[in-house]
């Protein structure tokens, strides 16, 4: 009783001390280059094939030159938010992506002006990805680190909802050049004052006086890259969330399209994936409660497997609107829960020393595999006239997936 006690008031002295970190995090999240691109797509792409005659595969591919950026700076980001810390590159970062923003919404030149800007956007605004603003959650908190992490990426579900309306009425209103001003807005007028006078590295507020070893020290606990990358653990968190993220994301990116093979109408299909974006902050909030007091393999099992009952669902047809609801809510839980885990899984296992570039690893690799999803669900609905196939295997892989983690055992690093 008296060792959880302990915990508990550590928990309470640990919000107390950065709550500040968590709100500024879920904030930088929700203002990055993780949730504005993907949010606004639609309704940017609606507009521009009109003023453009481009298709909406072209104006898409603005955004896949986004995510490509991203890939090829997250290892470098990775690296130096480890050796440098993430004040510094956040800033330059956020900045970076503002005015990045505002170009693509100020250029009129041919379509490869878009793609190219899209690119050295990510690249010099990566620093506003998870990597960063996970690895401070990862720095700051301990025995709640869970929490901290679920509560700062249910950011990018307020995102999910917030952005489409804005995009909308900016679009509506002002046309799609001011759209892209008024999107350069939220960081440069909301995510950067607050990180410039509240974002501050954890080495730096260490309560240890001028004991620059003791602070050294808290920063270097952790595995070297080379002892990851021989041990088995970080190859088992890569494959289950490779296999994991493609069949997450290939299951939101054709959801409507199921439920309207399903005899459901386009409104409601649209309605009924409108659960998503609120259950997925719901899976974020719930799963970093869940892994601060049991372990996160175990937590990983039950949340990561969800979806696989909406395959069923979805390729039986079982239940019509109320149980593709359903099978919308389980989809949702899963998708909130993927970043938590990843995050607090390196922590535990690898420790904090390289951080960054083992997140930036796996971000990378999973990123690719949410790719390559969307693509995979729409081939075998091509080629065999049906979803039934994919949804049938991805139930197998969702639960295979999740199981493979059991294997991690014990924590290296744990509070």
């Amino acid at each position: 009783m008296e060792d959880r006690r302990s915990a508990e008031i550590t928990s309470v002295e640990e919000f107390k001390r950065g709550w500040k970190i968590v709100l500024l995090a879920g904030i930088g999240l929700a203002c990055g280059l993780g949730a504005i691109p993907i949010y606004t797509s639609g309704v940017l792409t609606a507009k521009l094939t009109v003023e453009f005659s481009w298709s909406k595969a072209e104006v898409q591919g603005i955004y896949s030159w986004f995510t490509l950026g991203n890939l090829i700076a997250a290892p470098i980001l990775g690296w130096m938010v480890d050796k440098r810390g993430v004040r510094n590159i956040t800033l330059f970062s956020i900045i970076g992506m503002a005015l990045g923003m505002a170009s693509l919404g100020l250029f009129t030149g041919p379509l490869w002006t878009f793609y190219l800007i899209a690119f050295l956007t990510a690249i010099v605004g990566v620093g506003t990805v998870p990597i960063t603003w996970t690895r401070l959650i990862v720095d700051w908190f301990d025995v709640s680190r869970g929490k901290a992490l679920g509560i700062a990426l249910a950011g990018t579900g307020v995102s999910a909802t917030f952005l489409p309306v804005y995009a909308t009425w900016l679009i509506t209103e002002f046309g799609w050049r001011f759209t892209y001003l008024g999107l350069a807005a939220l960081p440069a007028f909301i995510a950067f004052p607050l990180a410039y006078f509240f974002l501050w590295d954890r080495r730096e507020n260490i309560d240890t006086g001028n004991n620059n070893e003791i602070k050294d020290n808290f920063m270097q606990k952790g595995l070297k890259v080379t002892e990851v990358l021989y041990g088995y653990r970080y190859w088992v968190i890569n494959l289950a969330f490779v296999i994991i993220g493609l069949s997450i994301a290939g299951l939101i990116s054709n959801f409507v399209l199921m439920l309207i093979d399903r005899d459901i109408s386009l409104i409601d299909g649209a309605k009924i994936a409108g659960v998503i974006g609120p259950s997925v902050i719901a899976g974020r909030l719930i799963t970093g409660y869940l892994v601060d007091r049991f372990w996160a393999p175990g937590v990983a099992l039950v949340l990561l497997s969800l979806p696989a009952i909406s395959c069923l669902i979805l390729a039986t047809g079982f239940g019509g609107v109320g149980a593709a609801m359903f099978a919308a809510i389980l989809i949702g839980l899963a998708a909130g829960a993927e970043f938590d885990l990843m995050s607090f899984l390196v922590s535990r296992y690898f420790g904090q020393r390289n951080y960054g570039l083992i997140y930036s690893f796996l971000y990378a690799v999973f990123k690719i595999s949410a790719g390559i999803g969307a693509p995979l669900f729409g081939y075998v609905k091509d080629t065999y006239n049906t979803y039934d196939p994919i949804l049938f295997l991805s139930s197998g892989l969702l639960i295979g997936g999740s199981m493979l983690l059991l294997t991690l055992g014990r924590y290296r690093y744990s509070n």
